[in-house]
């Protein structure tokens, strides 16, 4: 799930977490106007599950995300994306 006002995400990408933890991290990003993410902060308010093993695939799947090019958006327009990690099978 994301959120960043009236824009669409293209492609979602997903990494697989390393270890058995469950839980919501989410991830502040800025995307500048070509919908690209161009910085990206997990575990900020949210955030359920704190461990580096979460964090960094969300950080990863953020940071590889793509938004729709919009040249009316601010240069680095602030938004959300969650992740929910639940256990391996």
């Amino acid at each position: 799930n994301y959120l960043l006002g009236g824009r669409k995400a293209l492609n979602k990408e997903k990494f697989v977490q390393d270890c058995n933890e469950a839980g919501t991290v989410v991830v502040s990003i800025e995307v500048d106007r070509s919908g690209r993410v161009i910085s990206a902060t997990p575990g900020v308010r949210g955030t359920t599950n704190n461990t580096r093993c979460l964090l960094e695939p969300a950080k990863r799947a953020a940071l590889a995300t793509k938004f729709n090019a919009d040249d009316k958006a601010p240069a680095k327009q602030i938004g959300k994306i969650i992740y929910k990690f639940s256990l391996s099978q």
